[in-house]
C-alpha cells in the first residue's frame, strides 16, 4: 500500500505519451492483486487467532481499539476495486471529449482519498500487531516520502495540464488548424 499504489500512480504523470495509461494500468492492477492478497492473509490470520486473548483477558477483536484496522482495511478494498471501473470510465470519456468529466474527478478522488487511507491503516496495522518500535518508525518513513513524492507527481501533473491549457495547446488527439496559433 505504502510503495506500490502511489508509485502506480507516478507513473501516470512522469511517463510521456500513451505508455504512461498502460504502465498506471498494468502497476496499479499489480498493487491491488497483492492488496487483495494481504486482506485474505489478514482474514485467514483472523480466523486462526480469533478467541486469542491479551494479557488484560481482553479478546483481540472485542477490543474496540484493535478492530479499526481490519474494517478499515476491507473499506478500502471495496473503494479500490471500483478504481479499474473509475479509471475505464474517465478514460474512455476523457479519449471522446477531451475534457474530464465526473468520473474523471471520482477516478482521481477516490484513489488519492483510499490509497491515503490504506496507507495509514498500515501503519495501524503494525501498531495492532505489536510491531517494533524501528519497523513502525521505517514504515512511516517510507509511507511518508513515498506520499509527498506521489503527492508531487499529482501536483506537477496538475500543473502541465493547466500550462498546457493556459497556452492554449490542443487536446493530445486534435491536430493544429491552418492559421492557429497556440499563443
Amino acid at each position: 500500500m505504502a510503495i506500490l499504489f502511489p508509485s502506480g500512480s507516478i507513473l501516470m504523470r512522469v511517463i510521456p505519451g500513451r505508455f504512461a495509461i498502460w504502465a498506471h494500468g498494468i502497476a496499479q492492477a499489480v498493487a491491488l492483486v497483492v492488496y487483495i492478497a494481504a486482506v485474505g492473509l489478514g482474514i485467514h490470520l483472523v480466523r486462526e487467532v480469533s478467541g486469542a486473548r491479551f494479557s488484560n483477558g481482553v479478546d483481540m477483536f472485542s477490543d474496540p481499539d484493535r478492530s479499526y484496522h481490519p474494517i478499515i482495511g476491507i473499506v478500502v478494498l471495496v473503494c479500490l476495486l471500483l478504481q479499474p471501473l473509475f479509471g475505464f470510465i474517465h478514460h474512455a470519456k476523457f479519449k471522446r471529449l477531451q475534457t474530464r468529466q465526473m468520473w474523471s474527478y471520482l477516478h482521481l478522488f477516490n484513489g488519492r482519498i483510499f490509497i491515503t487511507l490504506g496507507m495509514a491503516n498500515g501503519g495501524l496495522g503494525l501498531w495492532m500487531a505489536g510491531a517494533s518500535k524501528e519497523l513502525k518508525t521505517a514504515y512511516v518513513a517510507v509511507a511518508a516520502v513515498m506520499w509527498v513524492l506521489w503527492m508531487l507527481a499529482a501536483a506537477y501533473g496538475e500543473w502541465k495540464r493547466w500550462k498546457a491549457n493556459r497556452l492554449g495547446y490542443p487536446p493530445r488527439n486534435k491536430k493544429w488548424h491552418d492559421g492557429d496559433v497556440p499563443f
